[in-house]
Formats: C-alpha cells, sequence, structure tokens
C-alpha cells in the first residue's frame, strides 16, 4: 500500500535495505569554499547505501538532523573537519567521495538500483525511492500501504511539497482536517506546512507514486 510521503522529514530512525524489485515493485558548521561545495548528493548516496536515515547518521556524528539535510542539499557546505567526521561514520573515505564528484551524475535507475526503506515503528508501509541519488531537490518514491496501515492518529507537517497519485487501491486522506477519499487515477497535492496524514481503509495495498521537494531522505 502507498503512504504519500506526508511526514517522511518527521520520520523516526528507521531500516533501509536494498534490494532487488520484483515485479511489483561544537563542531564548526562555517563553509569552506572549494571542492567539497556540491557534495551533498553524493554524501546522500552513500547514507542510503549504508543503510542509514537522517536521524540515524544525526546520532552517528553528533551533528543535527537539519544540519546533515542541509548539507545534502547543499544548503550548507561543510568545512573539512565536519566532512571527515560524516564520512568516517558512513565508513567512506574522502577520496572516494572526491572521486565520485569528477564523475557522472546517474540519469537512469534501474529496478534492481531502487533503496527500499520501511519507518521504525510503522507497520505496513514502504518507502521505495524511484531516484535514489538525486542531485537535485526533487525526489520520487513508490509508496506502499497495507491494509489497515496508517500514518498515525496524529497529522504531520514539515517543509516542502508533495504531490501524489494513487496507481492502486484506496486511501483515505486529510489535509488541513479536510478528509479527501482517493481512488485510482485520483492526484493529491499540498504544501508539506499543512497538517496531513493517511490512511487505507481497503482490502488490498494502496500503490502511489509520490514526489516531493525538498528530498526526505
Amino acid at each position: 500500500m502507498l503512504d504519500a510521503a506526508s511526514f517522511l522529514l518527521d520520520i523516526p530512525v528507521g531500516e533501509i535495505r536494498r534490494r532487488k524489485r520484483v515485479r511489483v515493485t561544537t563542531d564548526d558548521h562555517r563553509s569552506t569554499p572549494g571542492r567539497e561545495a556540491g557534495i551533498g548528493g553524493h554524501l546522500r548516496r552513500a547514507r542510503l547505501e549504508k543503510g542509514y536515515t537522517l536521524e540515524r547518521l544525526a546520532e552517528l556524528t553528533g551533528l543535527s538532523r537539519s544540519y546533515l539535510s542541509n548539507v545534502e542539499r547543499d544548503v550548507n557546505s561543510p568545512t573539512i573537519n565536519t566532512l571527515r567526521t560524516i564520512v568516517d561514520a558512513l565508513g567512506v573515505s574522502l577520496s572516494r567521495l572526491f572521486r565520485e564528484i569528477d564523475g557522472e551524475r546517474r540519469v537512469v535507475t534501474r529496478p534492481d538500483q531502487r533503496v527500499e526503506l520501511t519507518r521504525a515503528g510503522v507497520e505496513g508501509v514502504t518507502y521505495t525511492l524511484l531516484n535514489p541519488d538525486p542531485v537535485g531537490r526533487l525526489e520520487m518514491m513508490l509508496l506502499e500501504v497495507a491494509p489497515g496501515a496508517s500514518s498515525g492518529d496524529r497529522p504531520h507537517t514539515h517543509a516542502g511539497e508533495e504531490v501524489g497519485l494513487l496507481l492502486s487501491g484506496e486511501l483515505d486522506y486529510w489535509v488541513d482536517g479536510v478528509h479527501y477519499h482517493l481512488t485510482p487515477g485520483d492526484t493529491v497535492s499540498f504544501e508539506s506546512t499543512t497538517p496531513h496524514r493517511y490512511h487505507n481503509p481497503g482490502a488490498v495495498p494502496a500503490v502511489c507514486v509520490w514526489s516531493e521537494t525538498p528530498p526526505g531522505f
């Protein structure tokens, strides 16, 4: 079943695993000029390959989740010492990182290169990143919400904007307290700062294609 990427920015530490798709499927944060600028997308790719959420990386590095998110989106440029702290936690070397920066950006993501994520403490909701290493500001996912599964009783809010297309199943969505019942072919879009949550009332999984900006993972 598919859940709109409703609250991805609030997601607690979850687990991430890579799998082949079956046919359904007081640290110094001052900016430092130089080649480390613009490496955010590469750091994000390394984090996802390691199977870490932003929250988990924050725990390992002692850096805040918001700061790490800004680094990955190239809003903040880390110092060399901060960068080393991050790559050490990810188990990669600076030399590898810089080699990747000199390489080409991935244009096509094959099914076996997708990254599947589950949220700790939440049953029945799966997020599959369709572009797991975006350098840009847009993230696209396949969200599946099992029958009866939901994002929780409380609505979520975070910065950004979201758009979702329901492919199959049905989904109840609440945006700013207003209830919408989605059926295949329906599209929902809203500012992520608006309280939102969802629930699958049906007997089959709800599956959506979901996009959000900035990336939530």
